[in-house]
């Protein structure tokens, strides 16, 4: 059994959340969220959804170990996901980048399956005829963030744990063998280790505690609600090829993105009318119908290192103070996997050889993080 340690985790978001619910298990857990409620930033405002052949070899391994998480979830969790295809379409002049995803991920996942033109519009009938090509993900699916917030709050409760809102972090500083954590009420923590959840603001944390400089780099992100007028509730999410849109069914709706990624600040990121309009002329560009409006728009912040793989582990400068940072957009998708690589090696304990396996590429101290 490992000795009982105090870890203040400074950040409410899906990372953070799933690796205290995990932690309070053999540990005293407190999180430190400034905003109202967990999950306000990136996890509220995700696009909510598992793929398993995205971004790069990393992230596809974390979440392969993610994917029996939500689709069996364990007790004290409600339904976490439901079916939803995901396709990769493509008019003629980037018909050769629905090749190259295909060349890169059919071994990994042979599940994948090149589709036509017309195969895509059975499926999805708006889209226009100038889309000859794509590549079908059946294994996709639709996830349901809010259980998975809640889900993840609840077992930390019942394990003793506590999330402290409203409490946002002014000063840290090393005290004997551990942290003390000063908060803005004046309220004071300490704790046996610190971990670094905090998302956009997790570099801002990491000056405080006088940890390793690491680059984390956030973007924002524009999400847009609009009404196709047909029930989209059966189609497949879609992604252009050219990787300037996607959207998928949102209940009687669509929710759209340009996939932006426009160099922002660590703030409560809003959306800008330029990014919404981008996105409206995009999706308009490919359909057959009009769609004049959008019904909401909202903009979330995604944080990336320079090889848009997370940062997990112990800082080499700082004792005792644990990175858990750097997930672009694919924090709620692999949190099953990081929650757990990271809870064991804050443990001490032998991971599954999966998960040792990914322990050097996603190090803090690893080659190259910071672009160099």
């Amino acid at each position: 059994m490992t000795e009982r340690k105090h870890i203040v985790v400074i950040g409410g978001g899906i990372a953070g959340l799933s690796l205290a619910s995990e932690l309070a298990r053999d540990n005293e857990v407190t999180i430190l969220e400034a905003e109202l409620q967990p999950g306000y930033h990136s996890t509220g405002r995700s696009a909510a959804v598992f793929v398993i052949p995205f971004v790069n070899d990393v992230v596809h391994r974390l979440s392969v170990a993610s994917e029996q998480f939500f689709l069996e979830p364990p007790e004290g969790f409600n339904r976490l996901s439901q079916p939803l295809a995901n396709v990769l379409v493509a008019e003629a002049e980037d018909a050769d980048q629905v090749a190259a995803f295909l060349d890169t991920w059919s071994i990994r996942c042979p599940w994948l399956k090149r589709v036509t033109g017309a195969e895509i519009r059975d499926e999805v009938p708006i889209l226009k005829k100038e889309i000859v090509c794509g590549a079908h993900d059946e294994r996709s699916l639709g996830l349901d963030v809010h259980n998975i917030v809640e889900g993840h709050r609840r077992r930390l409760l019942e394990r003793n744990g506590s999330v402290e809102t409203r409490s946002q972090v002014t000063e840290i500083s090393r005290e004997a063998e551990g942290w003390r954590v000063v908060l803005d009420s004046g309220a004071t923590l300490t704790c046996d280790v610190l971990v670094n959840a905090a998302g956009a603001w997790a570099g801002e944390i990491a000056e405080l505690a006088g940890a390793g400089e690491i680059l984390l780099r956030p973007k924002r992100r524009t999400g847009i609600i609009v009404d196709p007028g047909v029930d989209s509730s059966s189609w497949p999410m879609v992604h252009l090829a050219s990787g300037d849109l996607y959207f998928k069914p949102e209940a009687t709706m669509l929710m759209v993105s340009p996939a932006d990624e426009t160099d922002w600040i660590p703030c409560d990121a809003q959306p800008d009318e330029w990014d919404v309009a981008v996105g409206m002329d995009r999706l308009n560009r490919c359909i057959t119908i009009d769609i004049n409006r959008p019904e909401r728009t909202w903009a979330g912040l995604r944080s990336f290192v320079a090889d848009r793989a997370p940062v997990i582990g112990f800082d080499v400068r700082a004792p005792s103070f644990f990175w858990l940072a750097g997930f672009g957009g694919f924090g709620v998708q692999t949190s099953p996997a990081y929650s757990r690589m990271a809870a064991g090696m804050i443990n001490g304990e032998t991971l599954p050889d999966d998960l040792e396996a990914l322990r050097e590429l996603v190090a803090p101290d690893r080659p190259n993080l910071n672009g160099d």
